[in-house]
């Protein structure tokens, strides 16, 4: 739902590294740090969100995930959210309706763990280049 990218410095050395040494097998070091790197902000997401009151077959909260890796113009990432069977109920909440004021949940969980994010994301590639 954060639409902000976050800005990595330094972790560019490391990946020239993890290319260097693991060749291929680094593609999928890459894609397991970033998705180990989405869990902490889908943690805070799940946390923040209530359960609603209602009887649905899907809660927002158990909808959560970190999708896989996807590229755009060169550039891997994951996308953090509610899927797509309750994302258009996360909308309502995460921005408010003329009738409910918003409930965000999204934003503050990703300004809340960005930091811890890029941390595991070092993390795993520091970890990938140690066992390659």
């Amino acid at each position: 739902m954060a639409r902000d990218g976050i800005e990595l410095t330094g972790i560019d050395q490391l990946l020239n590294q993890l290319r260097r040494k693991l060749q291929n097998a680094s593609a999928r070091v890459e894609n397991k740090a970033l998705q180990a790197a989405g869990e902490p902000i889908a943690e805070a997401m799940r946390e923040k969100v209530n359960r609603s009151r209602y009887m649905y077959a899907h809660h927002i909260k158990d909808n959560i995930r970190v999708s896989r890796v996807q590229r755009r113009d060169g550039v891997k990432y994951v996308l953090v959210g509610p899927t797509k069977k309750v994302g258009w109920r996360a909308h309502f909440l995460e921005f408010g309706t003329s009738k409910m004021s918003a409930q965000p949940f999204a934003e503050p969980a990703y300004h809340e763990k960005k930091s811890e994010a890029l941390q595991t994301l070092a993390e795993e590639l520091r970890r990938g280049l140690q066992s390659g």
